[in-house]
């Protein structure tokens, strides 16, 4: 069944406050740094009011959309996968709109932070008249379609409150969940994300039952340290340690361990990628179901860790 464009736009803009929302912080600097280094003209690329706000319509192909894709990352894994299904007129939602390297604690390899869509990926994308959409800030501060909420449904919690400002709300969720030990939550982690490492640090727990969650990022000992003083036994991010090379990277990575020695909660990370990309098979995909009857065709990373 196809459907119009401009009114899934509309819409999902709706749904995230778009229109009241300050232009992305973060994709508004990494957008335009790894474009401009590579020599590629992505504002030849995105429409006119994704260059101002650099949340929504990333590229307009046709007007009516037929299949709508999902992913955390437009990697270059995920586009290639998506250009082998995709007809002209179909969607690609994705969390982030360039792809980000962050390392992996699977041999503790460290990589480049984000990086652009390659040129070619963008001239296949327009060529066959596809259309993109990306929401970051907005959909992490979410709290009925967001990155950390789909995470604390998935966990049978209940929020409680919240920690780290962003995004005109707030990215940290305080969520009460039934009783659980350390183990038999990272068990059920590796069920939730389908990852292939659970990365933990600090103390094991026989007993817990309210858990900071933080999609993403989460290699903020000051953001930590709130957590655990609103109650959290347990925090779970995407990335305890964002193993992005440079001096930043490096000494939040030290900051990190030197806390994990000292807290009293167990450290949780499932991979930036995992971390974020739950929204879209969850929340995102009934709220398409039940607002156009789309349905959503998730695309996984083949590696959460990378």
């Amino acid at each position: 069944m196809a459907v119009d464009l401009d009114t899934v736009v509309a819409a999902l803009d709706d749904l995230f406050s778009l229109d009241t929302a300050e232009p992305d912080s973060s994709m508004s600097r990494h957008i335009p740094r790894v474009f401009d280094a590579a020599g590629i003209d992505w504002r030849a690329f995105v429409e006119p009011l994704y260059a101002k706000r650099f949340n929504g319509l990333v590229r307009r192909g046709r007007s009516s959309v037929g299949t709508v894709f999902g992913a955390c990352f437009p990697s270059a894994q995920v586009l290639d996968a998506w250009l082998e299904m995709a007809r002209p007129g179909d969607l690609l939602i994705t969390h982030h709109p360039i792809d980000a390297r962050c390392g992996s604690p699977e041999g503790d390899v460290w990589a480049e932070g984000f990086v652009p869509i390659a040129a070619s990926h963008l001239s296949a994308i327009a060529d066959r008249e596809l259309s993109v959409y990306a929401c970051h800030a907005p959909m992490d501060a979410s709290p009925t379609v967001g990155t950390g909420a789909a995470i604390v449904e998935a966990l049978g919690g209940t929020t409680v409150d919240h920690f780290w400002p962003y995004g005109g709300g707030y990215a940290g969720h305080i969520a009460d969940t039934p009783p659980t030990s350390s183990a038999a939550l990272i068990s059920r982690l590796y069920e939730i994300f389908g990852v292939s490492t659970v990365e933990v640090l600090g103390p094991m727990h026989a007993s817990l039952d309210r858990i900071a969650i933080l999609p993403g990022v989460g290699d903020q000992v000051d953001q930590m340290a709130i957590a655990e003083g609103l109650g959290a036994r347990a925090y779970l991010t995407g990335e305890l340690h964002v193993r992005i090379e440079g001096e930043r990277g490096r000494r939040n990575f030290a900051e990190v361990e030197a806390f994990a020695a000292t807290t009293g909660m167990t450290l949780l990370g499932v991979s930036h990628a995992a971390s974020e990309h739950l929204v879209i098979e969850t929340q995102l995909a009934r709220w398409l179901a039940a607002r156009f009857q789309l349905t959503l065709h998730p695309i996984r990373e083949a590696q959460w860790w990378r």
